[in-house]
């Protein structure tokens, strides 16, 4: 190959790279969005345990308000890193139901330890999930019960060491049995 060529290929394989990486990008992005939608989480969940249909019965699904939480709303974070790590510790749920760890019949059994995994997920992040949507600076207070008043006071949970789910288990799903 003549000399004056060989320099055509650089800008050639920079343009070759970057179209590569943007279509990795764009695809992962993809991927991602994807694997965050009602219907993916359906698609082990729905009719498999009673997951789906107590987040359907709940006030996360339907309320006055009409405003849906979707199941990543309160299970990813919306922040890049958390999320990929989550999606990535997410797969050992997928390599449990693929090789019968979990499957529908004994589900209800291995509940009581995925739910205590979440709620410890979510008290370690102080309920980073929870705070996306709810905003306690904006909360009026005064038109909650007395006994909410109390409980959503700030002083309050960090004397206890609390975040939203010390209190508010079994909200979106049942209480394991």
């Amino acid at each position: 190959m003549p000399p004056k060529w060989r320099w055509l290929l650089l800008p050639l394989g920079g343009w070759l790279a970057l179209m590569i990486g943007a279509i990795g990008w764009a695809s992962f992005n993809g991927v991602m969005q994807v694997t965050s939608t009602n219907d993916f989480c359906y698609s082990c969940h729905i009719g498999t345990d009673t997951i789906v249909e107590e987040y359907q019965a709940s006030t996360h699904f339907r309320n006055e308000h009409g405003f849906v939480a979707t199941c990543a709303d309160c299970h990813i974070p919306h922040e890049f890193v958390p999320k990929l790590v989550t999606k990535v510790k997410a797969t050992a749920d997928v390599y449990h139901q693929l090789t019968g760890k979990i499957t529908l019949e004994n589900f209800e059994s291995h509940r009581p330890e995925l739910a205590q995994g979440v709620w410890d997920d979510m008290k370690a992040t102080d309920s980073r999930e929870c705070r996306n949507c709810h905003n306690p600076d904006l909360w009026q207070t005064s038109l909650q019960s007395i006994r909410a008043q109390n409980s959503h006071n700030p002083d309050f949970w960090a004397e206890k060491d609390m975040t939203c789910i010390s209190c508010h288990k079994g909200l979106a799903h049942a209480l394991p049995q």
